[in-house]
Formats: structure tokens, C-alpha cells, sequence
């Protein structure tokens, strides 16, 4: 059984074993407060458990926890602007191209990308991500009934199927991009052009989906509280023509989403995109600006330059070109 260790024992075990300077009643009420487990195990590393920071001063860890919050607090409302209006976009599409609300006909008549295969391989692929995303529509649907949801409940009571709109209410963002990628070229098209992507970049209309899943590792871990200043919550390969669009659009090179000031700007161009006004786009920005600025003035200069690249600035000039036009 492991050994269980009071606040004053660990403040100890990080003196004694990995010589950090630690005491006092603050530091004491810091380390309660972010958690040893949480904070210190958690921030002690940057995207890899193998990369180590070199911390020496428990002030360090309380610094970068204060800047992965605060980088939260920014990135989340954003987010969950950019959720609503994908959703919206989609579900308009869906409901005029295929004139009913209900899944079902969407579902047989919409999600049928299963068809545009070239290999029986292919074909057996994308069959059961379409079916999987029925499944996962239907758990959602089941599990908001259970859970006495407003909306879920109101139709099943009255013995009424739950309408597209209602469907996307209840769903993840991975369970949407699920969706999308198993729509009709023909509508992931018009979703493409109704986001106001160039098609010339896209011309398999994939990104509004790699978007989805790009945004819903990060909005995942934001919810959930997890570490997100060094991007570890990344999970897939990034599409790199994705990038070279992004680049293209904003007027900047090194995009690879290795650093959270891509999220910054693939977020940024979403909103503008989307049509938020430019002065709400700036302050976003501005706030990211006067974040990473505080965190530089709290921190040694070799942590702050493996998690805030070079290029940082030079990225944000040119995002601030691209929203201005």
C-alpha cells in the first residue's frame, strides 16, 4: 500500500528529493490548493513525462499552473462559441439539403460517404464509422433520457422522434466531427463553403471535420480541468495541408499545432470566419498576449522558450493583419 503523505510531508519530499524550495505557509497553501498529484506531478513536464522542467523553486510549478488556468479561462468560451455556431451551420444544411428534422433520414440519405470508396477495405472502413456514429447518437439520446434531459424528455414523452436539432445538444464535439465525416461530398461541400473555407485547399471538403477534431481534443481537456499550455491533450496526426491553409490564410509559416499559439490563431480564424466583430477577436488575442507576457515575467527564460516559440510573435503580427482585412 502506498504511503500516504500529509501537506507538510510533501513539502518535505520535494526539499529533500527533488530539491525544490519549498516552505512556508503560502507555499503550503499553494501546494493544498493546486494539488500534489494534480499540480506539481502534472506541470512538472512539458507534453512528454521524459521532459523534465528543471524546477528549483516551488514558485515555478505555482506559475505555470497560474498560466494553464488562465490559458483556460481564455480558450474555453471561445470554444463553446465556435461549437454552437458549427453546429448551426451544419444543422442547416442538413435540415434545407435533405428537408426533414429526423436522424434517420439524414442518416440513410445523407451519411452515405460509405458509397464513395475505392476498395472494398475502404468501404468496410467507412461503413462502420457511419454506423458507430448511429450507435453513439442513439447511446447519447438513451443516456440524456436517463439523465431526465429537458429536451430528450419532451419528445419521448410525447412518443416523438428527437429532432436533428435536439440530437445536437446532446452529442460531443468528436461524436459532430464523426458525423461530418460521413456525410455526402456534396454537403461536407456546401458546409465547407458556408464556413467560408477555400475550397481550392480542400478539395475532399475534409476540414470542417479536422477542425472538429482538432478543436475537441482541447475542449475536452479544458473541461476537464487537464494540463493544456503544453498541448499534450493533441491526439492524432495533424493534417498537414490543414496547416499550409492556415498559413496561407493568416500570412505566416510554422504552423504544426506543436504550441498553443496555433490553437490561438486556428481559433481566431474560425471567429472571424464566423463573423464576430473584429474588436472581440482582438481583445481575444490581446488577452492571449498579456498572458504569455506575464507568464515570461514569472518564469526562467528556458521554460517559458519551450512552451512559447520564437515565432510567437511574428504569428500574432500576421494574425492581427489577416483579422484587420
Amino acid at each position: 500500500m502506498m504511503k500516504v503523505r500529509t501537506t507538510n510531508a510533501l513539502m518535505k519530499y520535494l526539499r529533500e528529493k527533488h530539491n525544490i524550495l519549498i516552505k512556508g505557509t503560502k507555499d503550503k497553501r499553494n501546494l493544498r490548493n493546486i494539488g500534489y498529484y494534480h499540480g506539481y506531478k502534472g506541470y512538472r513536464y512539458i507534453n512528454n513525462p521524459k521532459n523534465r522542467i528543471n524546477l528549483s523553486n516551488f514558485d515555478e510549478i505555482v506559475s505555470i499552473v497560474d498560466f494553464d488556468s488562465k490559458l483556460k479561462s481564455l480558450l474555453y468560451p471561445q470554444i463553446m462559441q465556435i461549437e454552437t455556431i458549427s453546429k448551426n451551420i451544419v444543422l442547416q444544411i442538413l435540415v434545407e439539403e435533405y428537408k426533414t428534422d429526423e436522424f434517420n433520414v439524414i442518416y440513410e440519405n445523407g451519411m452515405t460517404d460509405y458509397r464513395n470508396s475505392n476498395t472494398s477495405e475502404e468501404y468496410k472502413k467507412k461503413m462502420k464509422q457511419r454506423l458507430s456514429v448511429q450507435n453513439n447518437i442513439y447511446s447519447s439520446l438513451s443516456r440524456s433520457y436517463n439523465n431526465e434531459n429537458k429536451i430528450v424528455s419532451h419528445f419521448y414523452s410525447k412518443d416523438r422522434h428527437v429532432p436533428i436539432w435536439g440530437i445536437f445538444e446532446i452529442i460531443t464535439l468528436g461524436i459532430f466531427a464523426d458525423l461530418i465525416r460521413s456525410l455526402e461530398f456534396k454537403v461536407r461541400n456546401k458546409i465547407d463553403k458556408e464556413m467560408n473555407i477555400n475550397i481550392a485547399f480542400d478539395t475532399n471538403a475534409k476540414f470542417p471535420e479536422k477542425i472538429m477534431y482538432l478543436i475537441k481534443s482541447l475542449r475536452n481537456s479544458i473541461a476537464h480541468n487537464d494540463v493544456v499550455f503544453d498541448v499534450r491533450f493533441k491526439d492524432g496526426k495533424i493534417d498537414t495541408k490543414l496547416c499550409k491553409y492556415l498559413e496561407n490564410e493568416i500570412g505566416c509559416t510554422g504552423i504544426d499545432f506543436n504550441t498553443i499559439t496555433d490553437y490561438i490563431l486556428i481559433i481566431s480564424v474560425l471567429l472571424k470566419k464566423y463573423g464576430i466583430i473584429k474588436t472581440e477577436i482582438n481583445k481575444f488575442i490581446n488577452d492571449y498576449e498579456k498572458i504569455i507576457e506575464e507568464f515570461r515575467n514569472k518564469i526562467s527564460i528556458s521554460i517559458y522558450n519551450k512552451v512559447i516559440y520564437s515565432d510567437t510573435k511574428n504569428k500574432l503580427i500576421a494574425l492581427r493583419k489577416f483579422i484587420k482585412i
